[in-house]
């Protein structure tokens, strides 16, 4: 997870198949920014309907890392994000 943090820090765009294989890639629509809800370490989260989830309910990403500056993927604490 930190080289993949390096590389995008570069400048580096990614694609799918560029990115390592054991780091969870997922889809996700309809997504907005939440703030953290903890004092201590604030943070921005990522709420959203995941592509290849049914759920009825939003769920939250982790820790934003690095966001594209097009909105279009965000890397976070559990994994890489691709936005719709």
């Amino acid at each position: 997870m930190a080289r993949l943090l390096e590389r995008l820090q570069t400048g580096w765009r990614p694609r799918p198949d560029e990115i390592d294989m054991r780091i969870p890639q997922r889809t996700m629509a309809r997504w907005e920014f939440w703030p953290s809800r903890h004092a201590s370490r604030p943070h921005m989260l990522i709420a959203g309907w995941p592509v290849d989830d049914d759920g009825a309910w939003p769920q939250f990403t982790e820790q934003v890392l690095w966001i594209d500056e097009r909105l279009e993927w965000a890397l976070c604490e559990d994994g890489f994000w691709w936005l719709q």
